[in-house]
């Protein structure tokens, strides 16, 4: 339960609103990955799992994900985004990538 409070308090500050559906499918995939489960490569494995539990799509689950992490960046705390993800931020979209997000709050959180 502590790590499920540790995820939530991190995406919260970073702005990550919990009515979207990606934000539950990235707390589970970090949830995943904190625990030693091996979520890589996403599409396989991580995104796999995720849709069997939620009865969704892989393709369903890729773009919920994407779509939290668009309005993060709009919506959400810029100072914050812009100093956890200064290197790993994608130069054509402006954001990083699903596996970057999500492997750099792994990282993070594990540190």
């Amino acid at each position: 339960v502590e790590m499920h409070n540790v995820i939530f308090m991190k995406l919260q500050e970073m702005g990550f609103k919990s009515n979207h559906l990606g934000y539950k499918y990235i707390r589970d995939l970090l949830y995943k990955c904190l625990n030693g489960e091996n979520i890589l490569p996403l599409k396989q494995n991580g995104y796999k799992c995720i849709s069997l539990k939620y009865g969704k799509s892989v393709v369903s689950i890729e773009k919920d994900i994407q779509n939290a992490i668009s309005s993060a960046w709009i919506y959400g705390n810029i100072d914050i985004l812009y100093a956890i993800f200064q290197s790993t931020i994608d130069i054509d979209k402006g954001k990083p990538t699903n596996k970057q997000f999500i492997l750099t709050i792994a990282d993070l959180l594990t540190s």
